[in-house]
């Protein structure tokens, strides 16, 4: 009989392992549950510390004694200051009147245009208020008075003029854009740079061809344009144009164009006829036919005053005290018949040539009734200013009226401007 140890059974059996005793918290898995509970609390601190900061930030942004009156106008201005002076509204008044005039240094200059004229526009006034897009005072490219893109007057943009408010954007007026014919988009001298004839020709070009803006684009132009609700510019050197358009460093004062374009509203069925004249030349094209073409320079009518498009020849005439060494007289174009709320495109184009003394002049004459009278209208036997916006005038244009009595304010007779003004006229 073996023993026991020989017993292969016996000496073959391990010793039992003891499981350790775990405790109720670690079954349950404890460490992990602590551990999330610690990273959920700190993503709750970040959180809490985030939105306080963020809401502190946003209330001293919004303080209502703060407003940054922004420098309006051109691109290169200071930028805008901070004041802690409170805002008050009962004084918007103020902000949109001036007694600041612009005037020319040149003893020659027979005009001072009012720098900002008495403004009625509701929009200029919520923009001095609340912000928006509002018109500040100044010259460099911050937001006028209010968190707004501001234009101001002086230098930058919307800079009130002779020859309109300064915009990039047109709207609300004639709608004009300047342009050299001496020298091309990229600054080369063409034809015209040493040639009266080849300026002509090139001027003639464009009339000829439908007034295509084509034509014109090969030429240097003003970055910016002008809005105009009117064209009354007394006598003044030329080269206030290039100035008022902003490229007097770039043009030299002669043998330059302006292209003013809009849609009107046609305002009474009464019939109507333009009356005005240029220096060099004004040629307005009314519904696609040329409605008046007078000055030292004329394109379509000669001495006759033969108006093809409406095949009747013109020759009444109106004094006018211009400037010495101008033609004295204004000259009517033909008679125009338009139902009242007709749509119609306008288009003007004056120009200088040899340099000097500048003046443009833009009129109506209204007929006293809608019968002729041995196959004519008779007139009124007095203007009105062509006027296509109701906005305040310019005090001096009110006061020199040039030795006419023109009704400036022409009251029920402004060609309302339409919403299809940058629309293409064909």
């Amino acid at each position: 009989m073996s023993s026991p140890q020989d017993d292969p059974a016996t000496a073959s059996s391990p010793t039992p392992i003891l499981r350790p005793n775990r405790s109720l918290w670690r079954r349950l898995g404890g460490e992990g549950l602590a551990l999330s509970v610690v990273i959920h609390l700190l993503l709750v601190i970040i959180a809490v510390v985030w939105v306080v900061s963020t809401v502190t930030d946003s209330a001293k942004s919004k303080a209502p004694d703060v407003f940054a009156t922004g420098a309006g106008g051109g691109s290169g201005g200071p930028k805008a200051k901070e004041y802690k002076t409170k805002l008050q509204p009962k004084n918007v008044k103020a902000l949109t009147k001036t007694d600041s005039r612009i005037t020319s240094k040149n003893a020659n200059a027979a005009l001072a245009v009012s720098s900002l004229p008495a403004v009625a526009n509701p929009m200029a006034t919520a923009g001095a208020v609340g912000g928006g897009s509002s018109k500040g005072f100044g010259g460099g490219s911050g937001g006028g008075i209010g968190a707004g893109k501001g234009a101001g007057v002086g230098g930058g943009k919307n800079f009130v003029s002779a020859f309109g408010m300064r915009s990039s954007v047109g709207a609300g007026g004639l709608i004009g854009t300047f342009y050299d014919i001496k020298q091309t988009s990229s600054r080369k001298p063409t034809p015209a740079a040493n040639s009266i004839p080849a300026y002509r020709a090139a001027v003639r070009e464009f009339l000829e061809d439908g007034w295509s803006s084509a034509k014109l684009t090969k030429y240097f132009k003003s970055p910016d344009m002008m809005v105009s609700g009117q064209i009354f510019i007394t006598s003044r050197p030329a080269e206030e144009a290039p100035k008022d358009f902003g490229v007097e460093k770039q043009v030299k004062p002669s043998r330059w164009v302006v292209h003013y374009r809009c849609f009107v509203e046609v305002p009474s069925s009464l019939p109507f006829r333009f009356v005005g004249s240029g220096d060099d030349f004004l040629v307005v094209r009314w519904d696609r036919k040329i409605a008046l073409d007078d000055g030292y320079e004329t394109y379509f009518v000669g001495k006759d005053g033969h108006y093809k498009d409406f095949g009747v020849k013109v020759s009444t005439e109106y004094k006018i005290n211009r400037s010495p060494g101008s033609l004295h007289r204004l000259k009517a174009g033909p008679w125009i018949q338009a139902s009242k709320g007709t749509k119609v495109p306008i288009e003007v184009l004056m120009g200088e040539t040899p340099g000097g003394v500048f003046d443009c002049y833009l009129t109506i004459e209204v007929a006293k009734s809608p019968k002729t009278v041995n196959g004519q209208y008779e007139g009124e036997g007095k203007l009105k200013l062509f006027r296509c916006s109701a906005d305040p005038l310019p005090a001096e244009f009110v006061k020199d009226t040039r030795g006419l009595k023109i009704d400036m304010q022409a009251d029920g007779w402004i060609f309302k401007v339409t919403k299809d003004t940058n629309a293409p006229i064909r």
